[in-house]
């Protein structure tokens, strides 16, 4: 057998990272922004919302306004997007246990949000399409790899910009990650990763902020070297780092878990969700 070796570059980041949002609790008359997880931009019928953590969820307030940041590739305007969540809806499937399993949830957006988020070039996943990947061709070799989306709390910083005007930067995570085990906890279907870093040269201490991030799994279609397509499949949804002093793994519900979150969405909005 051939071992396929795929580049995560531009041609699969944009994929995914299109999808990606991070959350930024604002607080002090809107003028301080914190990073207060991850999630991913997802549509199921004519529901439109964001999965993420369960606990991120619960950690966002009811009223008021919540900043959204999105990955490299848009412009400053969507930078500063904030949703009031008072018009907003949420599912939360967690036990409010600390590391409990599943910690999954999906925030409901407005549609004139959903549309304006859109515009702007945000990539909504479906989660009521059917994905089979196979090649076009019986030359073509189809590949496999697994990257997670987040954001990185520690990596957050903030930069003078005028003498009374701060701006707030945002790191974000892509990285190519390996599925180490997947295990069950609780009768949870859950996956745990580990995240290659051997051309990164930056690695987080810790990988708070990235709750609620997408692990994805990319199929690629190639032709000898040449990538042909590139094609996703939303496989899990990060919640807990690992205990260890290094926090070397990130555990995330597993697909399973992500369809039952699909049935909660079914059956709170089952006109609009109707598929």
């Amino acid at each position: 057998m051939t071992e396929i070796t795929i580049q995560i570059d531009d041609s699969t980041s944009d994929k995914v990272s299109y999808s990606a949002v991070g959350f930024l609790k604002l607080e002090n008359n809107d003028q301080e922004a914190t990073p207060a997880g991850t999630g991913v931009f997802a549509r199921l019928g004519k529901i439109s919302g964001i999965i993420t953590a369960g606990h991120v969820l619960e950690h966002l307030p009811q009223t008021g306004k919540v900043g959204l940041v999105r990955f490299p590739g848009t412009d400053a305007q969507m930078q500063n997007f904030r949703v009031e969540m008072l018009y907003t809806d949420r599912i939360v499937l967690w036990s409010k246990v600390e590391g409990g399993a599943p910690d999954l949830g999906f925030l409901l957006l407005p549609e004139i949000d959903a549309s304006a988020i859109e515009a702007r070039g945000a990539v909504f996943y479906n989660m009521g399409k059917h994905r089979d990947f196979a090649a076009t061709s019986s030359n073509h070799q189809m590949a496999e790899t697994f990257a997670i989306v987040g954001v990185v709390a520690e990596w957050a910083e903030e930069v003078l910009v005028a003498p009374k005007a701060k701006k707030k930067i945002v790191g974000g995570l892509f990285g190519a990650a390996k599925v180490t085990k997947e295990f069950k906890e609780s009768n949870v279907d859950l996956v745990e990763i580990e995240i290659n870093y051997s051309s990164s040269p930056r690695v987080p201490e810790s990988y708070e902020g990235v709750s609620g991030g997408a692990l994805w799994e990319i199929h690629v279609e190639l032709e000898g070297a040449k990538i042909v397509s590139v094609g996703k499949r939303l496989y899990g949804i990060a919640f807990r780092q690992s205990k260890e002093t290094d926090h070397h793994y990130i555990i995330l519900n597993g697909p399973s878990v992500i369809e039952t979150l699909k049935g909660a969405i079914c059956q709170k909005w089952p006109a609009a969700a109707s598929i």
